[in-house]
């Protein structure tokens, strides 16, 4: 561990820091950007320039305020990210980051420097010197009723608002950092002190969710106080630079390491978090996550209740345990649960669904108070359970006795755990561009989340809520296939045919062109009433293809070719309406599906195309 010493804006080297180790201020910020911040590398190559005062990076100027703080409170040593690791040595960053709660655990002293919050901006009181507060003037050592550490004081009610909307509270190092340290004091823009941690009690609960009694009380392993859950809801809506940092993040909150592994991914790092998890402590909170819930302002990626066959017991995110603040820990007696190769074993009381006896209940031992345990439904599949409606987690003390059947005794159940390689697609978009002779007709829907055959079609609406999508855009999620009817005026000849365009549940396109009235998939009449089951055939069999090849032209009559092109396009910018929770989610992939029409006697692939010719030639 390197320490700065605060005088000299010196970085010592772990070897040279004297014995027995000195006592230390630590600094909890949100970067600038890594080329304005100040790095091992600068100090180590341009110690000329900091000597000479001549280095004019932002950081720079962070650091030595820092420590002026610093030392001005008494501190002759002080630690700060930025600088005192060397992040192009990953064994260095590995310890560090390992380290990193036991290294605020033990800071005599830790600064939390709000760089968005200015005391000068939201009062004018007495203490002002040239229109502004004195940068020496800190507002928690005042002997009068404008000590802002007082919460009944104007300074601390005229601040709070500023401070709840902090930029510091959303990010998801500084979580580890507000918990950790045995005392933490809050500075503003001007470096000045502005309250302790618990003088801002209240104002951190609106901010993060977490209780006052949490902030002088947490141990990394005290689950009873403190679930698994818990501390994954106060994660869930923070954010880090590096995605799989919103798990290394996270390490110190429950006192274990991990080795890092970065370019494997936010979804791989947290599956190996949890699972580490499972091994190290009896805590089934864990398992009480929720799925995303659909809103008016549904945006890509979401799950959506009702399109999610199944899923293994483990969370595919962070974001999955939103609503999981309130989950409490009920000891660790009943339950026992471990992980093997055939998904999670866990022995608990189990309830058998009286309808479906490949549906069941199995009860956590965990809720929002005591005797109102949570359960969560998981039917049966192959030799094992998956878990089922994943946007819900039950209430034990309401269910009905008339649907469900309690078994004997606990129950041991295997239960299906998600995949290292679990790979979430996200929503795409889909833009048409056609001649003025084709017609683009109604669109029409055949689900396949909810199941592989057999689904029924129904008519595509134009409204996509959370989408800011332009005219002959459209949206499809995983799992989904599109019929599109178009029609073709040409030389006074109307012709009906279909664009198919289909989406895996891996995200995958794939598209094709079909006439109506042609054999064996012939589709006359209304697609929802007369030709309905003949277009559900067709979507089986298109969607279920492998490889998904279709066909990409379409003869109309002797001297008429219609066809389609579908090609990828880097997303346009657009504003997506993103629900309250936040929730990170991926851009959704856009294609465009060109439709041409070309005349075979205009046919000539050996001369050239003459500039006036405005379209592509089809497929």
């Amino acid at each position: 561990m390197r320490l700065l010493k605060t005088k000299k804006y010196e970085l010592i080297e772990t070897n040279d820091i004297p014995r027995p180790f000195p006592q230390y201020a630590i600094l909890s910020h949100t970067w600038i950007s890594p080329k304005d911040e100040i790095t091992y590398q600068d100090f180590k190559q341009r110690k000329g320039d900091i000597e000479n005062d001549i280095f004019k990076q932002r950081g720079w100027a962070k650091l030595k305020r820092y420590c002026d703080r610093a030392a001005r409170d008494g501190w002759e040593w002080a630690w700060m990210d930025t600088c005192c690791i060397d992040k192009t040595n990953p064994a260095d960053t590995q310890e560090a980051i390992n380290a990193m709660f036991r290294w605020y655990q033990n800071a005599g002293i830790c600064y939390a420097y709000l760089e968005d919050v200015d005391v000068d901006r939201v009062f004018d009181r007495p203490g002002l010197i040239n229109g502004t507060l004195s940068l020496d003037l800190d507002l928690d050592d005042i002997a009068s009723k404008d000590n802002i550490a007082d919460p009944t004081s104007f300074p601390h009610s005229a601040l709070k608002a500023f401070l709840i909307k902090a930029k510091w509270f959303t990010r998801g190092w500084t979580l580890q950092e507000l918990l950790a340290p045995p005392y933490l004091v809050f500075v503003d823009q001007g470096w000045r002190r502005i309250g302790t941690r618990e003088s801002w009690a209240d104002e951190i609960e609106k901010a993060s969710r977490i209780e006052a009694r949490h902030l002088t009380n947490f141990s990394p392993t005290d689950f009873t106080s403190c679930s698994i859950a818990m501390r994954l809801s106060w994660a869930s809506r923070r954010e880090t630079t590096v995605e799989e940092d919103e798990t290394y993040s996270l390490l110190g909150l429950f006192g274990i390491s991990l080795p890092l592994i970065y370019g494997e991914g936010r979804l791989r790092a947290f599956n190996r978090l949890q699972r580490e998890l499972i091994t190290v402590y009896n805590d089934d909170s864990i398992f009480a996550w929720k799925a995303i819930p659909p809103s008016s302002n549904d945006f890509p990626g979401a799950h959506r209740k009702g399109h999610n066959p199944g899923r293994g017991i483990l969370a595919l995110s962070i974001r999955e345990f939103w609503d999981a603040h309130s989950v409490k820990s009920f000891g660790f007696y009943g339950n026992s649960f471990s992980m093997t190769n055939r998904g999670l074993e866990i022995n608990a009381k189990r309830w058998r669904c009286k309808d479906d006896p490949a549906k069941c209940l199995i009860r956590l031992n965990c809720g929002v108070e005591p005797r109102r345990h949570i359960g969560i439904p998981l039917s049966h599949v192959s030799d094992s359970y998956e878990r089922i409606e994943v946007e819900e987690l039950y209430d034990m003390r309401t269910v009905d006795y008339d649907d469900w059947e309690e078994e004997r005794g606990n129950q041991t159940t295997f239960v299906h755990a998600a995949s290292n390689s679990s790979f979430v697609a996200t929503s795409s978009i889909f833009a048409l561009e056609y001649p003025e002779k084709v017609i683009i007709g109604d669109k029409y829907l055949v689900d396949y989340r909810t199941g592989m055959v057999g689904a029924s079609m129904k008519r595509l609406t134009e409204s996509f809520p959370g989408y800011d999508l332009k005219n002959d855009e459209f949206v499809i999620e995983p799992s989904q296939l599109i019929f599109v009817n178009i029609v073709l005026h040409h030389e006074e000849v109307m012709s009906e045919l279909d664009i198919a365009i289909n989406l895996t549940d891996n995200g995958f396109p794939s598209a094709g062109i079909l006439a109506r009235g042609e054999e064996p998939w012939e589709r006359l009449g209304d697609p929802i009433t007369q030709a309905s089951w003949k277009y559900e055939a067709l979507a089986d069999y298109l969607h279920n293809k492998v490889p998904p090849v279709y066909p990409v032209i379409a003869l109309q009559d002797t001297d008429t070719v219609i066809g389609i092109c579908l090609l990828p396009r880097p997303p346009l910018k657009r504003s997506f309406k993103r629900p309250q929770e936040k929730v990170k989610s991926a851009t959704p992939r856009e294609y465009v599906l060109k439709v041409t029409v070309e005349n075979e006697s205009d046919s000539n692939w050996g001369a050239p195309v003459p500039d006036s010719r405005k379209r592509k030639r089809g497929l």
